[in-house]
């Protein structure tokens, strides 16, 4: 069988994550009305993958940008 895809064969085939989904490893983080998809890196730290936001100019925020590392406080999770 041949697969043409642009998506990485890792995630394709990925069975690390076997019946758990893979969003598991995603927190979210919230900066008032702004929400971060987080993937956490450390004790109340993490590395940007995702921003909604209803404001335009929150996703032209250098400092908001998917791949930053950004701090947060613990009362900021969605649990």
């Amino acid at each position: 069988m041949i697969l043409w895809s642009v998506v990485p064969i890792e995630t394709i085939y990925d069975t690390e994550s076997e019946g758990s989904s893979a969003s598991s490893k995603y927190e979210e983080v919230h900066f008032g009305q702004v929400t971060m998809i987080v993937e956490p890196t450390g004790i109340l730290q993490g590395k940007i993958v995702r921003l909604i936001s209803p404001e335009a100019k929150d996703y032209l925020k250098p400092e908001w940008m998917p791949g930053k590392m950004i701090r947060y406080p613990e009362q900021s999770f969605e649990g």
